[in-house]
């Protein structure tokens, strides 16, 4: 991170003040903001003198500065452990405020109105389950490779249904979501990159399928669920409970990518995105059917804060989502 000089940390006061932990009550003229940057630091090192590489100060001038928050505080803040400066609970407290807080005073005070891509060295931080990372990444990559040689894209897996949580928790810059429906939230703008329709995939020459699959063989035949986080209902399950149907899940996996080859040497069978499939069955052997059920489109959308919208190099980074092609 930047170091950021406390005439320009004060302009911004006011909403770190709405950030700051309730149970230590003063004024900010009461304290150096400078020494939020150096906590910052502590906090995502664990190491002084690579937080004070970090911003650019001797490790003696880093250790005082981090001596007057402590008292400031009445904590010790950082206890060193194992030859790691651990935080106590009062700093994992301030860490997580200070997480929301620091990138918007940073976005503030940086110039948005410039960006050269072939020069810019922007780290982009992406969540993204298999499917998605799948299907968006190998364009995306060639592009940026291309146009900015020296970004980097960090990838993260998604850890709910819910993309928006990492970008509402400043986790990441930009969410990949599989769904059926657009996320809604006041702070996230998106843009829809992809929608396609399912189709049930089943091994070449399944006995049960030769005359084709109607409603009566799909709902006898076991079937393989992907579930990315452990649901216990997909997509299918929920069109089929519309009809008071269900179906025998006998195998659930949380890899799209991994299920149609569990599928290859049993009689299970899948119901899957179609690009998917049709890029699969040119490697194993399996045959593609259309549902005997109406099942809505799924969509792979784009989702990014708000806060982010105006900054130059996210507009650059959303106009080159928005020209890849499938």
């Amino acid at each position: 991170m930047i170091p950021v000089h406390s005439n320009q940390i004060r302009l911004y006061n006011i909403h770190i003040a709405s950030l700051l932990i309730p149970e230590v009550s003063m004024d900010l003229h009461q304290i150096d903001l400078n020494l939020l940057i150096l906590f910052d630091a502590l906090y995502r090192h664990q190491s002084v003198s690579l937080a004070a590489d970090e911003v650019c100060i001797s490790q003696s001038a880093f250790s005082h500065g981090i001596a007057r928050l402590r008292k400031r505080f009445n904590d010790e803040l950082f206890v060193r452990v194992n030859n790691q400066m651990q935080p106590t609970p009062r700093a994992e407290e301030i860490a997580q405020h200070l997480h929301q807080a620091l990138p918007f005073i940073h976005n503030a005070i940086n110039d948005s109105d410039h960006f050269d891509a072939s020069m810019d060295k922007t780290e982009f931080k992406i969540s993204a389950t298999d499917y998605t990372e799948f299907s968006l990444l190998p364009k995306l990559v060639g592009q940026v490779s291309h146009q900015a040689p020296n970004i980097k894209l960090t990838v993260i897996g998604a850890k709910a249904p819910q993309p928006l949580t990492h970008l509402e928790n400043n986790e990441v810059d930009f969410a990949l979501g599989f769904s059926h429906e657009i996320e809604a939230s006041s702070l996230i703008e998106h843009h829809t990159w992809l929608s396609d329709s399912y189709c049930t995939v089943a091994r070449k020459n399944h006995p049960a399928l030769t005359q084709g699959l109607d409603l009566d063989t799909f709902l006898e035949l076991k079937h393989v669920r992907v579930s990315p986080w452990g649901e216990k209902q997909g997509i299918v399950d929920q069109v089929l409970a519309q009809h008071k149907l269900k179906r025998h899940v006998s195998l659930q996996l949380p890899s799209v990518l991994v299920a149609p080859h569990s599928i290859i040497h049993s009689d299970l069978i899948l119901t899957m995105p179609r690009i998917v499939a049709e890029q699969v069955a040119k490697q194993v052997e399996i045959e593609i059917f259309t549902p005997p059920i109406s099942i809505p489109d799924y969509h792979l959308n784009i989702y990014w804060h708000k806060i982010n919208a105006d900054k130059a190099s996210f507009k650059w980074m959303k106009q080159l989502f928005q020209s890849l092609d499938f």
